[in-house]
C-alpha cells in the first residue's frame, strides 16, 4: 500500500481533533510541564563563539555532568508521556487517560529497550552521509504505536513489525516526516525570534525569560503531538487498521 499524504495528514487532525481532552491532559503534565522546568532551571551551555573542537567537547562534558540527574529525569517523563499518548491515539484501544497512563507504564521498559535498538540499527546509518539513518529511522518509526496498538513487548519484534509495515514507503515516509519537520522548526523559530525581539524591545534588552520558555515548551509540546498524531496516521492507513474518526 502507498503511502497517501493528504489522507494521513487529514487523519492526524482528525485523531488530534478526537482525542484532543485526553492527549492535552497526558501532554500538559508529561511534555509541557518538564519541558518548561528544564528551560527555566538547567542553565543550558555557554560559548565564546572561539572555541575549537576540544573546547566545545570539555563545555558539552561539563554541562551533562552537571545536569546529568535532570537531564534523565525530564528525558524519561517526556518519554513516558510520548508512549501514553500513542496509547491514546491507538486504534485498537478506547480507554481513560488513567488506563492509557497504566498501560504505557506496564510497557515503557520494552519501549526504552525498543528505542536502544532502533538507536544501534539506525546509527551507522548516520555516519554514512547521514541520508541511510534516516531513512532506516522512517522504516522504524512505527514501533511506539506498534508497541501502542498491538501491546508487543519483544522489542526485536516491535522492529521487525515496523519494517514490515513501512515496507515500500521508506523514502515517502521520510519526505513526509522531513516536510512536517522543516515547516515545524521553522515556524517554532519564527515565533521565538519575535517573541524574544518583542521582550527585547520591551525591556531595553533585559528580556522576558519566562515567557520566552513558555512559549517555546508551548510550541515544542504541540509539534510533538503533531508529528505524534502523523506517525498514528501512517499505522493506521499502511496496516489497514479500522478507525470511526471521520475525516
Amino acid at each position: 500500500m502507498k503511502l497517501n499524504y493528504m489522507q494521513c495528514w487529514n487523519g492526524a487532525m482528525a485523531l488530534l481533533g478526537t482525542h484532543k481532552e485526553a492527549i492535552l491532559a497526558i501532554a500538559g503534565v508529561f511534555l509541557f510541564l518538564p519541558t518548561i522546568l528544564f528551560a527555566q532551571y538547567v542553565v543550558p551551555p555557554v560559548f565564546n563563539g572561539d572555541e575549537d573542537m576540544s573546547g566545545i567537547i570539555a563545555i558539552y562534558s561539563a554541562y551533562f555532568n552537571e545536569n546529568a540527574f535532570s537531564i534523565l529525569a525530564s528525558n524519561l517523563v517526556i518519554s513516558f508521556g510520548g508512549l501514553a499518548i500513542y496509547f491514546s491515539l491507538a486504534p485498537s484501544r478506547s480507554n481513560t487517560v488513567a488506563e492509557n497512563l497504566i498501560a504505557a507504564l506496564k510497557l515503557f521498559v520494552f519501549y526504552l529497550i525498543a528505542n536502544l535498538l532502533t538507536a544501534l540499527v539506525t546509527l551507522p546509518g548516520f555516519f554514512l552521509f547521514i541520508i541511510p539513518g534516516l531513512y532506516l529511522t522512517s522504516r522504524l518509526v512505527l514501533v511506539p504505536v506498534v508497541l501502542a496498538d498491538q501491546g508487543e513487548r519483544n522489542p526485536v519484534e516491535l522492529l521487525k513489525r515496523s519494517w514490515a509495515l513501512t515496507k515500500g514507503n521508506g523514502f515517502s515516509i521520510l519526505l513526509f516526516i522531513l516536510i512536517i519537520a522543516v515547516v515545524g522548526t521553522i515556524t517554532i523559530g519564527v515565533l521565538g525570534a519575535v517573541v524574544g525581539v518583542v521582550a527585547g524591545l520591551a525591556t531595553g534588552g533585559t528580556g522576558w525569560p519566562f515567557v520566552e520558555n513558555l512559549i517555546a515548551s508551548l510550541t515544542g509540546t504541540a509539534f510533538q503531538l503533531i508529528l505524534t498524531a502523523v506517525i498514528v496516521s501512517i499505522y493506521i492507513e499502511l496496516s489497514g487498521k479500522k478507525t470511526d474518526i471521520v475525516f
